[in-house]
């Protein structure tokens, strides 16, 4: 379809879901484990920086999702759906 090829293509969404998923699965247990040796310092301070990391390298997830659907006219479900699971 001669059309098609003026859209943008669908950005890898469900990738990036994933991703995400990654990354907040990445902080929950940097942040149960910087709880558990509360009493530590330096493993607590060790621990909430891996948060930290993993937060932040979440944030960057939601941005790149957010210029995907800028860019992407037809999304593989609904604009609204994706701004909620990310």
């Amino acid at each position: 379809m001669l059309f098609s090829k003026f859209l943008p293509r669908e950005g890898n969404f469900f990738e990036m879901f994933n991703q995400h998923a990654d990354r907040i699965v990445e902080a929950a247990h940097a942040f149960s484990n910087m709880v558990a040796n509360y009493s530590d310092v330096q493993k607590r301070e060790a621990f909430n920086r891996e948060v930290d990391n993993a937060e932040r390298a979440a944030d960057r997830i939601t941005q790149e999702v957010n210029r995907a659907l800028h860019k992407t006219f037809i999304t593989p479900i609904d604009r609204d759906q994706i701004h909620s699971l990310i």
